[in-house]
């Protein structure tokens, strides 16, 4: 007879693998009605399930595996930051389970009982997570950490990209050039990303401190379309929108990807030239900012450093009650993409 699993438990008790762990394994500080404690333990009883021991938690066994939250593979900045990770993992003797949730909150919620399941020894989220209440619930028991940007209302340890900093830091170099109209190329997404919403309040506020009003940035999206298959395709897309305005001089694309595809649209555009007519740039530092022609101005987060950070954090913070915040020093780094603003 096949040994029944938390997932059956789950099942027949009408709850997720995350509750039948944290019923199991009596969690702290996790907060459940006694209806729900009962209801898994009953069908724990009927299918005579017997939790592993390997599964009975990290203070008493180790599972040399980490879980690794990511929204896309379709950008390079993710799989630039896996390569970090597992690099450093490796040298650590630990594995790393990637949870690639293409912004789909039910994949994300699949992965996270996958985790449970396998009592990996951490977790860290390079998003924000869409299943707040219920990862702050596991974060009594597996460490987790956020990889993304710091919030007072996310109660999980945190090292931020710094995306404020990231979106003034690119916003004051091109007013340093000169330019005084400035479009902000964003491609879509079906969850709210706080790096994004980051980055533009630190463009709105290098504007603002210059003396320019807020209609000195134009903000240029398009809605998700089936022929957009990447967002350099939106990038390519939003050139258009970009060219056809002669007051703006300078364009910033919401990463690199899309930087991208803005570079790519305006060389094959006859009579532009980058920058002397237009001036791009992105996010990330990813590969494809340095081998493009012009190279792209973007920002780098120092993200090996902060990746092995993350890592370390995750494997020597216990689940205690104390949140640590920490902010990364990103770096501005200009290339040919990006020049004096056209008279």
């Amino acid at each position: 007879m096949k040994r029944a699993t938390s997932k059956d438990v789950a099942k027949l008790a009408g709850v997720s693998q995350t509750t039948v762990s944290f019923v199991m394994n009596n969690t702290p500080g996790v907060s459940l009605s006694e209806e729900t404690k009962k209801k898994v333990l009953e069908a724990a009883k009927e299918l005579h399930y017997i939790p592993n021991s390997f599964g009975k938690g990290l203070r008493t066994s180790q599972s040399k595996l980490l879980g690794i939250f990511l929204p896309s593979l379709n950008n390079p900045f993710y799989p630039m930051v896996m390569q970090y990770i597992e690099n450093h993992t490796a040298k650590l003797n630990y594995n790393v389970m990637l949870c690639c949730t293409y912004r789909n909150s039910e994949r994300e919620k699949t992965y996270l009982d996958l985790c449970i399941e396998k009592q990996v020894d951490g977790i860290i989220y390079l998003f924000t997570p869409n299943w707040l209440k219920r990862v702050t619930q596991i974060s009594h028991s597996i460490p987790v950490l956020l990889l993304s940007e710091k919030s007072d209302d996310i109660p999980l340890n945190t090292i931020s990209l710094n995306g404020f900093q990231c979106g003034r830091l690119l916003a004051e170099h091109l007013l340093a050039l000169g330019h005084r109209e400035i479009a902000y190329a964003v491609s879509p997404v079906t969850s709210v990303s706080l790096t994004r919403s980051m980055r533009l309040e630190g463009i709105k506020s290098a504007i603002k401190a210059s003396g320019l009003p807020p209609s000195a940035l134009h903000i240029l999206d398009t809605p998700s379309l089936p022929d957009l298959s990447s967002e350099a395709d939106v990038g390519y897309h939003l050139m258009r929108q970009v060219l056809s305005d002669p007051k703006i001089t300078a364009v910033i694309g919401v990463n690199d990807l899309v930087a991208f595809g803005l570079l790519s649209y305006a060389l094959n555009t006859p009579g532009v030239k980058v920058p002397q007519d237009i001036s791009i740039c992105g996010f990330d530092n990813t590969f494809l900012s340095g081998l493009s022609h012009p190279r792209l101005t973007t920002v780098d987060y120092c993200t090996e450093a902060l990746c092995r950070l993350a890592v370390d954090m995750v494997l020597n913070n216990s689940t205690d009650s104390s949140i640590l915040k920490l902010a990364g020093e990103p770096q501005l780094i200009v290339r040919e993409s990006t020049g004096p603003a056209r008279q």
